[in-house]
């Protein structure tokens, strides 16, 4: 069920059942989005998903009217003040009270938020004005994703595949954001569907940026080792890529034990140097991948050991 956050009928929980097809979310797919998992009526990763939805919401200078705090019941300000270089309390405010609520209806599955610029009164590509359209989608599971909320959760080993098709590179401050219009990622992801009708094993695919480097796959971000080395590297996120929430968590607890990471650009040339790969996102957790499948078609085992044995949960 999708719900408005601006709907009249949001304190009841209506679900809405059409959008104007002149919407800028079809029209143009001028907004971003977040996908969470709930369990027992907690987010995962609350507070990054809020970093996410500030940082994108300042970068497509979006911003809430009096209007929107009203409706939500906080208290209106003056937005005219914001200083839209700071981080907005106000913007984390207003999410979390609104993400809150749908949580402890779902209780358990995962949370889309859809935030998109409303229409404007000029025409084209052009915006005047901050205001957006915030909607929802409740997806409740019949089982918990995790015996506990904000649990890093290693899932089945799988196999993986280096994807011809490239993703687009995009300049400050769009990049690392996860934008609604992502035509890169469809064909990317239909390229690995294609692949995955062949193996039932194939859990993600690489793909490359323009410039030719590796930087994450289809729907996750990646850590990889080179020679055996200890140290986990990921691809940075500075000029194409989503900048995922367990990427970010995961970097951060990296730093807080200690452990040994750094970001770093992966060519083309040391594809066949991985030793250990993994994928990850906010709902899965980590994606163990034993098996890489190179450009040349050749198939590539990899060291699960690291991943199990330095409990990187």
């Amino acid at each position: 069920m999708w719900y408005s956050f601006s709907d009249a009928q949001y304190a009841k929980q209506t679900p809405i059942t059409a959008i104007d097809i002149d919407s800028r979310v079809i029209a143009y797919g001028d907004g971003f989005f977040t996908t969470m998992a709930v369990v027992a009526g907690q987010i995962n990763w609350l507070s990054y998903h809020l970093d996410r939805i500030d940082e994108s919401v300042h970068a497509l200078q979006l911003n809430l009217t009096n209007a929107d705090l009203e409706a939500a019941n906080l208290d209106s300000v003056n937005l005219d003040s914001v200083n839209l270089e700071s981080p907005n309390h106000t913007i984390r405010a207003y999410f979390n009270s609104q993400l809150g609520s749908f949580a402890k209806t779902l209780n358990h599955g995962m949370l889309k938020l859809i935030v998109c610029r409303k229409n404007q009164p000029i025409k084209g590509y052009g915006f005047c004005n901050s205001e957006f359209d915030a909607f929802i989608k409740l997806m409740p599971t019949d089982k918990p994703l995790a015996q506990q909320a904000n649990q890093v959760i290693i899932q089945p080993a799988a196999s993986a595949i280096c994807l011809t098709q490239q993703i687009a590179c995009l300049p400050k401050p769009l990049v690392g954001l996860k934008l609604l219009n992502a035509q890169d990622k469809v064909m990317a992801s239909h390229e690995l569907w294609q692949h995955q009708t062949q193996n039932a094993q194939m859990i993600d695919g690489l793909v490359q940026d323009v410039m030719g480097h590796w930087v994450e796959g289809t729907f996750c971000n990646a850590f990889y080792q080179l020679n055996h080395e200890n140290v986990w590297y990921t691809p940075p996120i500075n000029r194409s890529g989503v900048k995922g929430v367990m990427r970010q968590v995961l970097l951060a607890k990296f730093a807080k034990s200690d452990k040994a990471h750094k970001e770093r650009y992966l060519a083309s040339e040391e594809l066949a140097n991985i030793t250990s790969l993994f994928f990850c996102n906010a709902v899965r957790g980590i994606l163990p991948i034993e098996a890489l499948i190179l450009p040349d078609g050749q198939s590539k085992a990899l060291d699960l050991t690291p991943i199990y044995a330095q409990k990187l949960t």
